[in-house]
């Protein structure tokens, strides 16, 4: 008889065992300090070589709930290759590189929902499957074979409501290969987060903001909570913990529960009804550049597009369970509901995270630090940094 394969992550009742454990010693998981060169930031070659990289691993696209229905389609510039994904009549999400195979124009704009794909240019004309079904006037194209000009698409696969692609460069090499297929192995296990994600199956907003950091200042913002209680005096720190985190690992990947101070309440319930619903935000890090993080109301998953050294798109996509979403419709997004009320929290402890990340990159060029410090707190930062180091030597080395 078959053994059933551990968890990769805790159950609810194990996570709340740890943090009332930390709540009564006054401590935190701790890891391994790390120290980041400030050069890592700043080198515009080093950002040439970390584009490569993420080009040559398997990353998190799209939500499942950005195109939930026959026809959906959405779009998003991925470490600078425009990609879009699209709902078939079969029900599968497919996803290609966003240029029609007659003059390149870029076939999607935006989110929306279609029959077929059309070329707004010429006309030429796309099945949901991405193959070429017409070509205006196609007598002045006498060599054209329309069964290998269909739309170039990126290998995927849907996980647990995350849309997930394959590598858009080709691997060098049979060593990178199988570095590929193990990251890819990694992010198809959809069960760290399928309870804590599909629930939320309805997208209530999506927003873009181009930020002017370094893409690796956003993800450290969401990887510790260390500063809760110095930024988010006023927003965060009220209901949670300053410098309480329970972490854990599951491949390159992390989750990071952060407690609220509600959680003291399951003291005097029995642990069969213990749950972190309501009582633990985690903060789950796919890596290299999405989050996702739950939160009473709703998820947000949030993607982080390097653009340059100094600049990344950050693109949110909130989402909650159909009652949540109908709730707020039905209100119109007014401010007495509790559902937009805590979007409007959240919204505001976005604003100071950002506001320090912003600060991080203009003290970056000061010439104070040749490194930036990440004490033993700070540890999925750590890891982070040192995972993408791996991909690296992997990659830009001499055996590459």
């Amino acid at each position: 008889m078959s053994t059933p394969t551990k968890s990769l992550v805790a159950e609810d009742v194990e996570i709340v065992r740890r943090i009332l454990s930390h709540i009564d010693a006054g401590t935190t998981d701790e890891g391994e300090v790390w120290r980041e060169p400030v050069q890592n930031y700043l080198d515009p070659s080093r950002f040439t070589d970390e584009m490569q990289v993420l080009r040559s691993f398997p990353s998190v696209y799209l939500p499942s709930a950005a195109i939930p229905n026959e026809g959906d389609h959405a779009e998003r510039i991925t470490y600078g290759v425009p990609l879009f994904a699209v709902r078939g009549r079969d029900g599968r999400a497919r996803v290609f590189r966003n240029a029609c195979r007659h003059r390149g124009l870029a076939l999607v704009e935006g989110p929306g929902c279609s029959h077929a794909l059309v070329c707004r240019y010429h006309g030429w004309t796309y099945r949901l499957d991405g193959s070429l079904s017409h070509v205006p006037h196609a007598h002045a194209f006498p060599d054209l074979d329309m069964s290998t000009r269909g739309l170039v698409e990126v290998e995927s696969r849907e996980v647990a409501g995350l849309i997930i692609i394959s590598p858009l460069d080709l691997p060098a090499t049979g060593t990178s290969q199988h570095h590929a297929d193990a990251a890819m192995a990694a992010l198809s296990d959809g069960s760290p987060w399928r309870d804590k994600l599909l629930p939320a199956e309805k997208l209530v907003f999506v927003e873009a903001t181009t930020r002017h950091m370094n893409w690796k200042i956003l993800v450290e913002q969401f990887l510790e909570g260390y500063h809760i209680r110095s930024t988010h005096k006023d927003t965060f720190f009220p209901i949670q913990y300053d410098d309480l985190n329970v972490v854990e690992a599951f491949g390159p990947n992390s989750r990071i529960a952060f407690p609220y101070r509600n959680i003291e309440r399951l003291r005097d319930r029995p642990e069969s009804g213990w749950t972190t619903d309501g009582r633990v935000t985690y903060v789950y890090h796919l890596f290299p550049n999405v989050m996702f993080a739950t939160f009473p109301d709703q998820v947000l998953l949030i993607i982080i597009d390097p653009v340059d050294v100094a600049t990344s798109l950050v693109t949110i996509y909130s989402m909650g369970t159909p009652e949540v979403a109908q709730n707020l419709s039905a209100n119109g997004g007014e401010h007495n509901n509790p559902a937009e009320g805590a979007r409007n929290l959240l919204d505001t402890g976005a604003l100071e995270d950002n506001e320090m990340s912003a600060g991080v990159q203009r003290g970056l060029p000061a010439g104070a630090n040749t490194f930036l410090e990440f004490g033993r707190h700070e540890s999925a930062i750590g890891r982070f940094h040192a995972t993408l180091d791996e991909r690296l030597a992997q990659f830009t080395g001499p055996a590459a």
